[in-house]
């Protein structure tokens, strides 16, 4: 099999821990631990290679890959000595000589972001961006197969131009923000895909097991025990230590992603995709929320006080606090605490949706991946039952078709307005 070739927009910390992750499992082939699929379709973590990248921080542009990934402000832990390049039986995934390459800003950079200190925040004033051919002329030439977007929250235009850059440049795609999250968005570009004989996943990475994850669980267990969910309150802040930097004794500062989202105004669709977990799993199975009291607070951004050392946390936490009712009227209450490595989460479930973008193309199927969405994202095209998710994940990793991803495949003709859909609000219920 040959390689698949991924391209990143936005050299985070969630890109440097799926970097380094998928050298950990090309270095210890024997730990499947954190793996959901070792496996799928016949890709391991051997196929993948990272070839390209585009950012906007100047500390990024015009690196090498591999050390554009462990620039400031990233502040994921560590899974690997040193980041390799491929080749010569390297257990490296990044092409020998990738570089990072400036975008354009466009809303990807909040303002705000420039007020905070340099070692934990952005900053810009990189060389001119490539325009707009030049960047899907950079993708073309890299031969790249699937583009993974971890621009910063908020960052709707963005998305767009590198929607429509890989739509040109014909490359899949899997979007890891809460972006084209409305039916109507979500439906317009997957008839592109499909035109273009295109894969997607999407949108707003679920963490392989965070937050999200595990509100779907409680949320799906309880009722299907038969139980009335009446409230759901998740809250979420970074706080503690960086896996790795426990013994240095100073504060600590939220990551980018926590800080980005510190102003109301970036906040807007990731808190609609939050809330779409908790409620998803009512929809599919025609259970009303009217009445209910669930949310989802997208984050609460913590900053150590002004002088000492900055330094970025990794560590995120997620407290729940759910009210049910069963059998016969009786209360059940539950409150749980979950502390976890925020973007090595993240790389737990993009190390499959890359695979699952390559599987499926070779298959023919086209449009939006709706059962690895379901699985890795916030809010897919379509929900799904957590183990109906990954029921089509699971014939996907073996190349079986279902009759979802039937009606998706290419010589079908398939039109996105015929493809099933769970309705995705552009509000959240509260407005």
């Amino acid at each position: 099999m040959t390689k698949i070739r991924v391209a990143i927009i936005g050299i985070g910390s969630c890109a440097k821990s799926l970097a380094e992750g998928v050298q950990y499992y090309n270095e210890n082939p024997e730990d499947k631990i954190g793996l959901m699929y070792p496996d799928i379709g016949g890709y391991t973590t051997h196929d993948i290679e990272f070839v390209l990248g585009f950012d906007v921080d100047r500390r990024k542009v015009n690196k090498p890959l591999t050390e554009a990934l462990r620039a400031k402000p990233n502040c994921a832990m560590d899974h690997v000595a040193e980041i390799l390049e491929s080749g010569n039986n390297s257990p490296g995934c990044v092409e020998k000589g990738a570089m990072v390459y400036s975008g354009p800003e466009l809303d990807g950079v909040a303002p705000h972001m420039l007020d905070y200190p340099e070692d934990v925040s952005f900053r810009t004033g990189a060389d001119t961006a490539k325009s707009y051919p030049e960047i899907v002329d950079l993708i073309k030439k890299h031969r790249v197969d699937v583009i993974i977007n971890y621009l910063p929250v908020g960052s709707e235009k963005a998305t767009k131009y590198y929607l429509d850059a890989a739509l040109e440049a014909g490359v899949h795609f899997v979007n890891c923000i809460p972006t084209i999250i409305g039916t109507k968005d979500t439906m317009e570009y997957e008839q592109k895909f499909i035109d273009k004989g295109l894969t997607i996943v999407g949108s707003d990475m679920r963490s392989a097991w965070g937050a999200s994850r595990m509100s779907e669980v409680l949320q799906g267990a309880m009722l299907d025990s038969g139980l009335l969910v009446t409230q759901h309150i998740q809250t979420n802040m970074a706080a503690g230590s960086t896996q790795g930097q426990e013994h240095i004794r100073t504060g600590r500062t939220a990551n980018c992603d926590f800080l980005n989202m510190a102003k109301t105004e970036r906040l807007h669709n990731k808190h609609i995709s939050k809330e779409n977990v908790l409620k998803g799993q009512n929809i599919v199975r025609d259970e009303s929320v009217s009445g209910m009291t669930l949310f989802a607070g997208p984050s609460l951004t913590v900053q150590q006080k002004p002088g000492g050392t900055y330094i970025g946390s990794d560590n995120k936490i997620a407290n729940f606090d759910i009210v049910a009712y069963g059998f016969a009227g009786a209360r059940y209450e539950m409150t749980a605490r979950l502390s976890v490595q925020d973007s090595p989460n993240s790389g737990g479930v993009v190390i499959s949706a890359i695979r699952f973008c390559k599987v499926a193309s070779e298959m023919g199927i086209v449009g939006f991946l709706r059962g690895p969405s379901a699985w890795t994202q916030k809010t897919p095209p379509l929900q799904l039952r957590t183990e109906d998710a990954k029921y089509e994940c699971d014939s996907l990793a073996r190349r079986n078709l279902t009759d979802l991803t039937r009606s998706q495949l290419k010589i079908n003709n398939p039109k996105a307005k015929d493809l099933p859909y769970t309705f995705q609000a552009t509000q959240t219920d509260y407005e």
